[in-house]
Parts: structure tokens; sequence; C-alpha cells
């Protein structure tokens, strides 16, 4: 809800523990906004985010979404092309994502009380990944077809009676068989 005294939407609430200062740093310690006039990583993941929840299929809707005022509002961007969002995605480094993800692991974990985590089921585990498709022309470090390029997001997911916590992601080129990655999901140490 918004108050008649504050700008901020229920949007921006919402993320508004996302990027905290500890995250700040970090994107100020990558250097991933340093020139950058426009687009800035919250930005980019609140814009990303949005188009998730709106389940835009392309980058050219999530630009057009931005016709509507109240989301031009709560993003603070008036607007922004697919390209220019198709170059950020680009340049934007995994780790920044990563370490964000593992962030807010971290700070579920903390209000969860891992403990108790430990104590209903132990380390009961998923590891599951998702391919995501990229062009080819943009991303020809990952390519894994003759006509295409994409990533996949490995992601663990730890089971507890009241719910699921997800523990730690690994983003790779989508081409490796995934049995070929589990091996570093064994070596990755679990929170504690």
């Amino acid at each position: 809800m918004r108050d008649k005294d504050t700008k901020l939407s229920t949007f921006n609430q919402l993320f508004k523990p996302i990027f905290q200062k500890s995250f700040q740093e970090i994107l100020k310690r990558l250097g991933v906004d340093k020139y950058v006039k426009k687009l800035f990583v919250h930005k980019l993941v609140t814009l990303m985010a949005f188009a998730q929840l709106e389940q835009l299929s392309s980058l050219r809707e999530i630009s057009n979404s931005l016709n509507t005022e109240g989301l031009r509002k709560s993003i603070m961007l008036d607007d922004i092309s697919f390209s220019q969002i198709s170059r950020r995605l680009a340049d934007l480094p995994t780790e920044a994502l990563q370490l964000l993800f593992k962030g807010l692991s971290l700070e579920i974990a903390k209000e969860i009380g891992v403990n108790a985590l430990n104590k209903e089921l132990g380390r009961i585990c998923l590891i599951d990944s998702s391919t995501i498709s990229l062009c080819l022309s943009q991303y020809n470090w990952a390519i894994f077809r003759s006509t295409k390029s994409g990533i996949k997001v490995h992601l663990r997911l730890r089971f507890f009676e009241s719910g699921v916590l997800p523990e730690h992601v690994v983003i790779t080129p989508a081409k490796p068989a995934d049995k070929t990655q589990m091996e570093l999901w064994l070596s990755v140490k679990k929170v504690h």
C-alpha cells in the first residue's frame, strides 16, 4: 500500500530488503554499475522480476511494459529499449546475481533458523537445472546448438517440514550434461 507521504510503491517496498547495503557494496566492488547511466542493476533485477511475474516472453515486451505509468514510477525508469536491456544482460556478470542469491538465502536461513532446519529433516536436497535460451550472435561464449546459445541455472533446494529453501545456485553454459555438474555440487559446502 502507498502512503500519501511516500513515493515508494508496493513493488519497490517488496524489493527494498533485497537491495541492502551489503548487496550495494558487492555491486560497487564488482564495478557492474560503474559506467551505467540508466539501467542500474537494481532497476534491471526489478524489471526482470516484473517480467517474470507478468510472464512477458521477450525483451521487446519488457521494454513496452514501461508504457505503463505505474511501472515507470515504481522502477524510476522512463523508458528503455529492448536492445539496451539485451546489452545490459550480456554485460552483467553472473557472479553479481549469484552473490545476491547467496545473500538472500543466508537471510532466509537466519530468519527461519538453521538449527530448526537441520532438526526437521536434516540435509534433504533436490538439485535441478533449467535451460535458458539466448541469442547466438550475442552470447557466442554459451553456444550449445548450431543455431542457439544458452545457459543452465542449476539450483539446489533444501526441503524441510514447513517449506523449501533455495540454498545454492550455479550458472553454467548449457552444453555440458547435468551429470557432469554433480562433482561440483558435491564439493559445494552446505549452509551451516
